[in-house]
């Protein structure tokens, strides 16, 4: 057997091998998932999203359940690529849905409302699995803490729109959630109006962006709209650099489509690519980059195409920084995720050390975002199929063994629902502790950790133990 041959055998086996430990994390997963979550809403795409972000739209559903909006992509070659608007029904907030009585079907006719501490301890066996979100190549995808019957956990795709190449990267404007900004496989950013598209395109209906933003010479996908300045935007590309744009003349009433925007300004710092970009939540001229140059950078957006930062730091990971994020709440608090798998904290007031390093992910981090309600909240996601979420109020605590064993005490939850990288996460401002992310596997999820996890030492302590002799394991998993 030549070296080539023996080395493919070898290949083959490892793959076989990893594929068999995802199947088995994630059977383990899905049986303990009434035990760890509020709820949890798996749907299979037709496919894979490489972004999603909620919107800050809530409408009333019925009695049980509130619609919420989805951003999302798609990534297909080959075929027609869509910027697409899903809604996402929610249980409402004083109660979630208990399947118990539904006997294990999403369109069942048992279920009832119970108060969100009863969801959590639902047999395990009885976790649902909707028929429309059914993946047979998967087998076990489904659902736990809703009921199709009570229009809890539908997801609906409402409005398509087509794109030219996949949707790198889609954000809406904050000062109105009908702009949107997406980053596709060539270097322009294209600037969307969604009032103006119909729900669903017509097959001959051409490519059509209100407006098209005209600078960067390679693809990216750092993108960040200013949260202070209307239709003000900034991006970073392969290109090395970043770009600020005022999108205004695109999207006015009487803005003709496809109209072309010039940069405001391009700042010139990073050597190598410019992987992510964020805007400061109280200064309306700080924005902050990250690169494959391993530097972290401030910038002030009032100087004229500037080559040097007000702030910079040098080797700022161990190896390529992928992502960052400014703290809503705490002024002086960013986060950068890494390669390196780990996500550092900084206090803007002395960057010349980190303030935290967490450690918690197996592979490289591609996405942070602070959760919008609690200034201590993080959450990163990564190519290990994890999303984490980091409680900074926690570090230092005191820990059992057995909890070192599973991490940190500031590693708040791990949700090990996808298995695929996850391209992107969002949490939901209209629905505290509500996440959704997407993986490479075509699947999104939508889902909520289980109160007792996150409440007051209290609370913590009166439910100690509750359901612990439940938990499945990998023996009983094997036994099966």
């Amino acid at each position: 057997m030549s070296s080539v041959t023996a080395a493919a055998a070898k290949t083959g086996v490892a793959d076989v091998l990893e594929e068999r430990l995802i199947d088995a994390e994630y059977k383990i997963w899905k049986k303990n998932t009434p035990y760890l979550y509020d709820f949890v809403m798996t749907h299979s795409l037709e496919w894979p999203s490489l972004t999603c972000q909620w919107l800050p739209t809530v409408k009333n559903a019925g009695e049980k359940a509130s619609e919420h909006s989805l951003l999302l992509g798609t990534h297909t070659t080959g075929e027609q690529n869509y910027l697409m608007l899903a809604s996402v029904n929610l249980p409402k907030n004083d109660a979630v849905i208990d399947n118990r009585g539904s006997g294990g079907s999403g369109s069942g006719s048992g279920s009832e409302q119970q108060p969100k501490e009863s969801t959590t301890k639902a047999a395990a066996s009885n976790s649902t699995t909707p028929a429309p979100q059914y993946d047979e190549e998967k087998k076990e995808l489904g659902g736990f803490g809703h009921s199709a019957a009570a229009s809890v956990g539908k997801i609906d795709i409402r409005l398509k729109v087509k794109h030219e190449g996949e949707v790198n990267r889609a954000r809406y404007m904050p000062q109105n959630h009908f702009v949107v900004a997406t980053r596709g496989p060539s270097p322009e950013i294209y600037i969307w109006d969604l009032t103006k598209h119909p729900s669903i395109p017509d097959d001959s209906s051409p490519f059509c962006p209100q407006g098209v933003c005209v600078g960067h010479s390679a693809e990216g996908y750092g993108m960040a709209w200013s949260p202070h300045v209307y239709g003000h935007l900034a991006t970073g590309g392969e290109d090395c650099t970043i770009h600020l744009w005022d999108v205004n003349e695109a999207i006015g009433p009487k803005s003709a489509t496809g109209t072309q925007i010039k940069p405001l300004s391009v700042f010139t710092g990073h050597s190598k690519v410019v992987e992510d970009i964020d805007w400061h939540h109280r200064d309306p001229n700080m924005i902050g980059s990250v690169s494959d140059d391993r530097s972290l950078l401030i910038w002030d957006t009032r100087e004229k195409n500037p080559s040097k930062p007000v702030h910079s730091v040098a080797n700022a990971h161990d190896a390529d920084i992928n992502c960052l994020s400014f703290n809503p709440i705490s002024e002086f608090v960013l986060a950068t995720g890494s390669a390196d798998k780990t996500v550092a904290v900084w206090d803007i007031r002395n960057l010349k050390s980190r303030v935290q390093t967490l450690v918690g992910h197996t592979d490289q981090v591609y996405a942070l975002e602070w959760a919008p309600f609690n200034e201590s909240v993080l959450a990163s996601s990564s190519a290990d199929r994890r999303v984490a979420i980091w409680d900074l109020s926690r570090i230092g605590m005191e820990q059992s063994e057995e909890d070192a064993e599973d991490g940190p005490p500031e590693l708040l939850f791990l949700h090990g629902g996808h298995t695929s990288k996850v391209s992107d996460f969002s949490w939901n401002a209209k629905d505290e502790w509500t996440i959704a992310s997407v993986s490479e596997d075509n699947v999104l999820q939508v889902w909520n950790m289980a109160e007792e996890i996150y409440a007051g030492e209290e609370e913590v302590d009166e439910s100690d133990g509750a359901g612990e002799d439940q938990l499945l394991g990998e023996d009983e998993l094997e036994e099966d």
